[in-house]
């Protein structure tokens, strides 16, 4: 059943997601390397709405689908042992935020750039800034078309 379940899902987003089975196997190895991720179900996140793509959902606990855990802010972060309710909306704000900070970090950078004599670790920094900026508005763009299918 929970193959069943992965298939469909699969169908529906490989229609709307560019890339889609890229980020499909990103989402799997990070889930499978998760510290969240007991091998059956995630123990960080409670669900609250059945629209979340899971691979199965019993109780209010799920099996992710790859794609939740592609843009999963919380990846094996352990600061905090608590579930948090799974909400699509609260993602897409913290990488809102998050996109808003390194665009700010990259204008700031640039204008330092200026100068003729700059420390190429400036450099380095304004390159990691762009790479990582251009994650976050992918994850930002499947979780809007996320959102768009399964609301």
């Amino acid at each position: 059943m929970e193959k069943f379940r992965e298939i469909l899902i699969d169908i529906t987003l490989s229609s709307h997601i560019p890339n889609y089975k890229d980020l499909f196997y990103e989402g799997k190895k990070k889930r499978d390397l998760c510290a969240y991720y007991d091998g059956t179900y995630c123990k960080r996140f409670r669900i609250t709405n059945t629209n979340i793509p899971a691979n199965w959902i019993s109780g209010n606990k799920m099996n992710p689908h790859p794609i939740i855990c592609f843009i999963c802010p919380h990846f094996s972060i352990r600061y905090e042992e608590k579930e948090v309710a799974l909400d699509l909306f609260d993602i897409l704000l913290y990488y809102e935020e998050l996109r808003e900070t390194i665009e700010r970090e990259i204008n700031f950078i640039e204008n330092k750039m200026m100068g003729i004599n700059y420390p190429l670790s400036l450099k380095r920094r304004r390159d990691d800034l762009i790479a990582l900026l251009n994650d976050v508005t992918i994850k930002i763009k499947v979780l809007k078309e996320l959102l768009r299918v399964f609301k």
